[in-house]
Formats: C-alpha cells, structure tokens, sequence
C-alpha cells in the first residue's frame, strides 16, 4: 500500500519517468530543479498532512516550470481522498499561476491589504 501510494503521488507531481534517477548534487548530475523541487513536495505529501505549507515553491524556476509544479500542487488537495489545506508564500505569480488559487492573503509592509476569494482581488473597490 505504500509503495502504491508514493507511486500514486509520483505520478501526480510528474516525477514517475525519473523514478530510477538519483538525486544528485555538486559533483554529479541527476533530477532537474523543478524535479527536485516536486520530490520534496511529493515526500512532505506521503505523511498525508491536512495542512501543508509551502515557502515559495516556484523560487527559481521559469514560468513554465512555475505553471507546472504550482498546478500539481492545486490538484493534490483531493488527489489522495484527503481534503487539506495548503498556504502557500509565493513572489509576483504569473497570472496563470494567480488563477489557480482559491483564497489569497496579500500583504504589504507586513500589513493584510486583501484576505478573501482569489479572483475578487483584482475588482476595484471603492
């Protein structure tokens, strides 16, 4: 059952073509960055948290990898039959990536300017 699990998840997150490469470092090639990124979201998902954070998951990924690791992340929230809540810190999101939230906190000087439904945040408010 779990290895049926982490394959499940592997799967979700795109890494099932690569899981014989090995990880690699410094000195020795091995997954891409967007891939080892993806792994250690996939290892955090296989204790099967109800609440998951994530500090900047896209940080120095292009737009296309951003795109993809942050869309994997959005359908994790009921892939497992968990319903969970996952708060993610992210930088000048492009607008794709903007639409796949549900709910944003947006911040300014540490001060909450907007808490509520993603897609009303762009509505000009009097």
């Amino acid at each position: 059952e779990k290895k049926e699990q982490a394959d499940n998840i592997l799967r979700e997150m795109g890494l099932i073509d690569a899981v014989n490469t090995r990880v690699g470092g410094w000195s020795s090639k091995g997954l891409s960055g967007g891939q080892k990124r993806r792994l250690s979201i996939c290892i955090e998902i296989l204790t099967r948290p109800r609440l998951l954070f994530l500090d900047e998951p896209t940080s120095g990924l292009d737009s296309a990898a951003s795109y993809y690791v942050m869309s994997r992340i959005a359908r994790l929230n009921l892939s497992d039959g968990i319903r969970r809540t996952i708060v993610v810190s992210i930088h000048q999101p492009s607008s794709e990536v903007f639409e796949l939230f549900h709910d944003l906190c947006l911040l300014s000087s540490g001060e909450t300017v907007y808490f509520g439904p993603a897609y009303d945040a762009n509505q000009v408010r009097n």
